[in-house]
């Protein structure tokens, strides 16, 4: 009898650690997943819809995206993408599909990628990419902008999808034309969907490359993966509208007096990062899940013994590019471009922690440990500000703002004049319209309608730059 008890509480336990996180999981999802579906445009994305550069529409995609290169953004990928597929759909109705696919990309090459070095099970790796996914949006101030509002989304968020995948593909080589043609085709897209992603890139690339190099390995695919990211590289940074942008917006270009300030500016968010509740319960929970995959410790495979250094390094190289970013505009960097940043940082730091630490690897976790670390992290998760803000958002809010903003949206031609509301929901993106029709805003938005202008009344909005 007395060893009945035990028994009967250990297969308890492993039940609640095999369940607890894909149902925390999928409660923690449901109000952000619904609520995308109560999203609307905003800001910039009425200029793609109209293919509109300085608010006068162009006559064609690749017509757009060659002025936003030569006279405001290198982006020429992420300007073609976002102008042909918001052109070509009804923005309203379409909306919360396209940033669920912004979402579902991020999670897929999550996937792809924790399933490529670490061997995982298709399954462990889906969980394993949610959980680190989980707390990423837990932790994100300001949300909107970086889930709700689909030209952020898709400028900041596709660039990483693009850059697992690559990493991915470079890790596990292929005899195939098919291989080289697609490392090819993402290393050159990777630096056009954001510069500092392929800044980032290349940097990575030269190092595995010189390192192949000094060993005499060979390593074709790297090789071609450089030179392209390179090429693609200089072409952004060569854009008319880098420079023309750079004038415009930032006031110190190059401020190197500062250099000192910035530096420890960027290793300060490195330590802020490093303390994140939900990301370091996150990691020993990917910890927990992956070792009931390996039959050996990811410490003990050959092909991973390189990461703990080169993945410190990076971590390293992360905030040294944030330094770079901040020097050569002379200003803090935005949130959007922060949490791009923290977002590699904490992929390379679990990384790390799953190759590189040696007594947690080979440690044996009791089922009672397991179940203990699943619920610290679930109560973190559903007691994070975002979900108890999300859930707010769900109960009248969003839905309001919705049937409010949905109605400025079906108006047509004429001189409009919205009426605008007393409080936005946590969540939403604001639409930035302004009391100004002469606003850059107001004036995309007066090209989606058909109307002569646009003008919200008693709006306290300032026009953006």
């Amino acid at each position: 009898m007395g060893r009945t008890v035990p028994s009967k509480l250990s297969s308890m336990l492993g039940v609640m650690s095999r369940l607890t996180l894909p149902i925390v999981l999928l409660i923690f999802a449901a109000p952000f997943i619904v609520l995308l579906f109560f999203a609307l445009p905003a800001t910039d994305d009425f200029c793609k819809a109209t293919l509109s550069f300085n608010c006068v529409p162009q006559p064609g995609v690749i017509r757009i995206t060659w002025m936003y290169y030569a006279r405001w953004s290198p982006r020429w990928v992420t300007t073609l993408l976002q102008s042909f597929i918001m052109s070509h759909v009804d923005l309203v109705a379409s909306y919360g599909w396209l940033l669920l696919a912004v979402i579902v990309s991020n999670l897929a090459a999550l996937w792809y990628f924790f399933r490529t070095f670490f061997s995982l099970t298709r399954s462990t790796s889906l969980l394993v990419a949610t959980v680190f996914y989980a707390a990423y949006v837990a932790s994100l101030p300001h949300l909107s902008e970086k889930i709700f509002w689909l030209t952020g989304a898709t400028e900041y968020y596709l660039s990483l999808s693009t850059l697992l995948v690559l990493v991915s593909l470079l890790y596990r080589p292929r005899r195939a034309v098919w291989y080289y043609v697609a490392v090819a085709i993402l290393s050159l897209a990777i630096p056009a969907q954001h510069e500092i992603a392929g800044t980032f890139l290349c940097g990575v690339l030269l190092a595995v490359a010189a390192v192949k190099r000094i060993k005499k390995v060979p390593a074709l695919q790297w090789y071609l993966s450089l030179g392209m990211a390179v090429l693609s590289q200089a072409v952004v940074m060569a854009s008319p509208g880098t420079a023309f942008r750079a004038a415009q917006e930032n006031r110190h270009l190059w401020d190197l007096a500062h250099l000192p300030k910035w530096l420890a500016h960027s290793f300060y968010h490195g330590l802020l990062w490093l303390q994140t509740p939900s990301f370091l319960l996150a990691a020993l929970s990917i910890v927990l899940l992956t070792q009931r995959d390996r039959q050996t410790p990811a410490t003990s495979d050959p092909e991973l013994r390189w990461f703990p250094l080169g993945g410190l390094c990076a971590m390293l190289f992360v905030l040294c590019e944030n330094c770079l970013v901040e020097t050569g505009s002379g200003s803090s960097s935005p949130e959007r471009v922060v949490t791009w940043f923290e977002f590699v940082f904490w992929l390379l730091f679990v990384c790390v922690i799953l190759t590189g630490v040696r007594e947690i690897n080979e440690a044996h976790f009791s089922m009672s440990t397991q179940a203990s670390v699943f619920l610290l992290l679930s109560i973190t998760l559903l007691g994070s500000s975002n979900f108890r803000a999300a859930v707010k958002d769900l109960n009248g809010p969003a839905q309001s703002w919705h049937r409010i903003g949905s109605t400025w949206l079906k108006q047509r031609g004429g001189a409009l004049e919205f009426e605008t509301p007393t409080q936005y929901p946590n969540m939403a993106m604001r639409s930035q319209i302004t009391s100004d029709p002469g606003c850059w805003v107001n004036r995309c938005l007066a090209n989606y309608l058909h109307a002569k202008s646009v003008v919200a009344k008693s709006s306290l909005e300032e026009c953006p730059q």
